[in-house]
């Protein structure tokens, strides 16, 4: 093995399965846009191509497991990288929820470990949390919600697989950690220096646990009550919010992090569609595919940039700290 792959092996980013996120909540969104008379089938080669970087990078992160144990300990010990731990099961979850249509008897087994996992990735985070000897303030930042994001978004595909008691237990637990982290992060925010540029995109994940809790609620209860609105609201707000600052969000340089944006905003656009079939409102549908147009676009400008960095080797060296 050459040096240069040896260094991207070892060095391997967790937070590249945002990246399988972002192409998967694409695919969803698109299927979710057929299913209410859109172009049918139209989402399945995203999905499809979602479950190939999956696999990909899958296989490399279990390679750098095995061959560097150190190293993958480090990143299981970091207050930051450990979070991004969930991509892995939030990823295995979606690739459930991809399959379930055409093969729904692999996909239960997709999501039992999915969801296993990341029962076990939750418990370890919010060990770590508990036990950890001191924390700075400065090391909060949203990544810290994607364990919490993989609580609500389990229900979605439980309650198609049957397993309603499974789904309230995760949708639970995600909101509790969502409302606690909510405070943390908007103190640290408010109240100290303001977040590194580099991690200034991951601000986005604050929209994906009122958006797909919104969508697990409805899949839970079948109803759009007035919890289920509060959801969709606070999730449409910090949308609108965030976007009032994209315009400094797209000075700043790619990294992959910039990932951050494509899922919660796939997540908010699929919220908009189920709002505009559950209250007949078009303006939702309408708002839904725009933003969903504008992920479309994202994705395939994040996946040029993302194989030019790791052409240049960008991936192949240690994470900051």
């Amino acid at each position: 093995m050459s040096r240069s792959i040896r260094d991207c092996v070892e060095h391997f980013p967790l937070s590249t399965f945002a990246a399988v996120m972002g192409i998967a909540g694409l695919g969803l969104g698109l299927r979710s846009w057929g299913e209410q008379g859109g172009p049918a089938g139209l989402g399945e080669p995203v999905l499809m191509f979602a479950w190939l970087i999956f696999f990909l990078l899958g296989m490399l992160f279990i390679f750098k497991a095995v061959r560097y144990p150190a190293e993958t300990i480090i990143d299981l010990r970091h207050p930051i990288r450990l979070n991004y731990l969930a991509a892995i099961s939030i990823s295995i979850v979606l690739m459930s929820m991809v399959l379930r249509p055409h093969e729904p008897v692999p996909a239960l087994g997709i999501f039992a470990l999915g969801a296993s996992f990341h029962l076990i990735v939750t418990i370890l985070v919010v060990n770590f949390w508990m036990h950890h000897a001191r924390f700075a303030i400065t090391q909060v930042n949203p990544a810290w919600f994607i364990p919490s994001m993989g609580n609500v978004l389990i229900p979605i595909p439980a309650v198609a697989f049957g397993f309603v008691e499974v789904a309230w237990f995760f949708f639970s637990a995600g909101l509790l950690f969502w409302a606690v982290l909510m405070t943390i992060v908007f103190y640290r925010i408010l109240f100290h220096e303001p977040l590194p540029t580099r991690v200034l995109p991951t601000l986005f994940i604050l929209i994906a646990p009122p958006a797909v809790g919104f969508l697990a609620y409805v899949q839970l209860t079948g109803e759009l009550d007035a919890f289920a609105r509060i959801l969709f609201f606070i999730a449409l707000f910090l949308t609108i919010l965030l976007f009032t600052r994209i315009r400094g969000q797209a000075q700043i340089p790619f990294s992959l992090a910039s990932w951050s944006y494509t899922f919660p905003l796939a997540a908010m656009s699929i919220a908009l569609m189920e709002m505009a079939q559950l209250t007949g409102h078009l303006p939702y549908l309408w708002a839904g595919l725009i933003l969903l147009l504008f992920v479309a676009i994202l994705v395939l400008a994040f996946l040029v940039m993302t194989v030019r960095a790791g052409i240049m080797g960008n991936f192949c060296r240690a994470e900051d700290p």
